[in-house]
């Protein structure tokens, strides 16, 4: 049944990932109808020092801009 992956910095409270789980489940299972045990959602948390985007590592303090602009 579904599986949801979800990939994000470290920086969600324990609520704010509850949140994110329960409100994923109630709409894959309101679009899809399976059934609520049988969806599940992982949450992985990357450091920023592991993630970049146009070649810009997040953790450069110009991160927003730089990667933004390419």
């Amino acid at each position: 049944m579904p599986f949801i992956t979800v990939t994000t910095w470290p920086n969600q409270t324990d609520e704010q990932c509850q949140k994110l789980i329960e409100e994923l489940t109630a709409t894959t299972h309101e679009v899809t109808g399976a059934p609520l045990d049988k969806i599940t959602v992982v949450v992985h948390e990357v450091p920023q020092a592991r993630w970049g985007e146009a070649g810009i590592m997040a953790t450069n303090p110009e991160f927003p801009e730089l990667s933004r602009r390419r």
